[in-house]
């Protein structure tokens, strides 16, 4: 022990004493309810906070982080969504170009109507 700094022999002959009645607090059911009754009030408040933010964001017509996710996640269905629909098109055009060609007429556009002027004073 002599080789060891003096703090050091006084931080384990500290942790010599209070490591015992630490432990058995720590194991106790006492501190077990402590926890549990701390962790629900810590859910509470930031549930409370989580929905003041929400309804100040909301009346400055901003979005809330609930808002951002459900966004997020309505995108990430679309992704999945036109990833489907690619791949039954590239099916599609596949089996298209697997079949004999037929001749198909060229599609023509229309010409674009013509549009009337109202004439003045006719009601």
């Amino acid at each position: 022990m002599a080789d060891q700094p003096s703090w050091r022999q006084g931080f384990d002959a500290l942790e010599k004493q209070l490591s015992p009645r630490l432990e058995s607090l720590l194991q106790s059911e006492q501190f077990a309810v402590a926890v549990g009754l701390v962790t629900r009030v810590q859910r509470a408040v930031e549930g409370e906070m989580a929905r003041t933010t929400r309804r100040v964001l909301h009346r400055l017509n901003l979005p809330a982080g609930t808002d951002v996710s459900r966004i997020l996640n309505e995108i990430g269905q679309l992704r999945v969504q036109l990833r489907e629909l690619s791949t039954e098109l590239d099916e599609a055009r596949a089996q298209l170009a697997t079949r004999s060609p037929a001749p198909v007429a060229p599609i023509r556009k229309k010409a674009p109507a013509k549009r009337r002027t109202a004439k003045r004073g006719a009601a």
